[in-house]
């Protein structure tokens, strides 16, 4: 009888042991696919914030091959020019130097609630 008690104890305890080291494993799974996808998101942002500044960018050399000068403001890329800025997402620094110059152009994404 003792015999079976002890057997059934090691066996239990051998189901526990392997039971605690796969919950662990995958415990670590999650993490690291939390952590990756964090990565991703900010990844995907960064590449979002880069495109803005190119579509500004390819708005503004369009205006000074069309009209000989860079625009004076974003507001009036927009208006005629069919630039589209989400501005709850983006700030866009526009800076025109003169209007013989490529203005210096910034987008940094604002933080969301």
């Amino acid at each position: 009888m003792r015999a079976k008690l002890t057997g059934e104890t090691r066996l239990r305890s051998i189901f526990q042991s392997r039971l605690l080291r796969m919950l662990i494993f995958i415990a670590i799974i999650v993490v690291a696919m939390w952590f990756s996808i964090g990565g991703v998101a900010s990844s995907v942002e960064k590449n979002q914030s880069d495109f803005l500044a190119d579509a500004v960018r390819r708005s503004a050399v369009q205006c000074y091959a069309l009209e000989g000068r860079f625009p004076p403001d974003l507001k009036y890329l927009e208006d005629n020019y069919s630039l589209v800025i989400d501005r709850q997402r983006y700030a866009v620094y526009y800076e025109p130097m003169a209007s013989n110059l490529v203005p210096q152009i910034r987008v940094l994404v604002l933080p969301q609630n």
